[in-house]
């Protein structure tokens, strides 16, 4: 059997009211080189008896005996993928119909692609996409731009499977880990930037994206990613360059804080995050600093990066 391209990855849990749509979208797709894994991580409703009802060949499902968690699942589906890239389209997603024939085309086009993530083109104003980005350029639009690289839905993200398993896979420490995977595979592989739209992001209140909010875990987490980033032997920015990411760290890191706390009036809240976070109070008079953000690759708004992608 040859490799498919794709292998299209589906975690569920208590995912019932969607699972269905889920599947049938998948499966509906009118690109058909690929496999279909479901993980369902031990549901409690009834998503394990609809996912039971599907017989397509490409699908390949199964039902953990516990609940292992979301990152786990994640990885336990990226070590059975056999494609050459993966995508993941959770169990309360939709994936278009059209996206895996743009992914396939775009793979084809950029073979040096190890990644190709979705992005929204109207706050870049200085690339023509298609672009292939690498992981110096990628690594200084997330640290020395404010143009939003890997925030973007984690549904409109295709991995190569052999790199994503190299770096490690997905990590079980943060609620945000996909947050914390696209910033480190930034740091090792060239990746397509194109516009976003090729699935359903599901938002609702009880999932796991707005619980995380809570008790200010997203942003501890996120600054916690960046430390790391710029601390680790990896990281491909060196000399002026690390110099200005790491104080515009710093800044981001007293202006997230105090935006989340000293403007809605939690004084209190603003110094246990300074401890917690072990930021010297020191810093707070980098909230009257600006970060150097004016990063763009080298395009311009009226001379754009582009590639001959459009023009052949």
């Amino acid at each position: 059997m040859e490799q498919p391209l794709f292998t299209v990855a589906t975690i569920s849990y208590n995912s019932g009211k969607w699972i269905r749509q889920t599947i049938e979208s998948v499966l509906a797709s009118g690109y058909t080189d690929f496999e279909y894994l479901i993980s369902d991580d031990c549901s409690g409703d009834d998503s394990w008896d609809i996912i039971q009802t599907y017989r397509d060949p490409r699908i390949k499902a199964w039902r953990n005996t516990q609940n292992i968690g979301e990152y786990p699942n994640r990885n336990k589906v990226l070590k059975e993928a056999k494609g050459k890239f993966i995508l993941y389209i959770d169990g309360d997603d939709l994936l278009y119909k059209d996206a895996l024939e743009d992914y396939a085309r775009f793979a084809v086009a950029f073979p040096k692609a190890k990644g190709i993530w979705g992005v929204y083109p109207v706050y870049f104003d200085f690339v023509v996409f298609p672009y292939l980005f690498n992981p110096q350029e990628l690594t200084a639009l997330n640290f020395l731009s404010l143009y939003p690289v890997t925030v973007v839905g984690f549904t409109d993200s295709v991995f190569e499977v052999a790199s994503l398993k190299e770096i490690g896979g997905f990590d079980g420490r943060f609620a945000i880990g996909d947050t914390y995977i696209k910033r480190k595979f930034c740091c090792f592989y060239d990746v397509l930037l194109v516009p976003a739209g090729r699935a359903f992001w599901r938002q609702y209140p009880q999932q796991a994206s707005n619980r995380v909010r809570r008790h200010y875990q997203q942003l501890k987490e996120t600054l916690l990613i960046d430390k790391e980033m710029l601390e680790a032997e990896y990281f491909p920015l060196h000399g002026n360059d690390k110099a200005r990411a790491l104080y515009n760290y710093r800044i981001r890191c007293i202006k997230l804080i105090a935006l989340n706390t000293l403007q809605k009036g939690k004084v209190i809240s603003f110094f246990r995050l300074l401890k917690h976070m072990k930021i010297p109070f020191s810093e707070i008079r980098l909230l009257f600093k600006k970060g150097d953000y004016n990063y763009k690759a080298g395009g311009l708004s009226y001379a754009p990066l582009h590639n001959d992608y459009h023009f052949k």
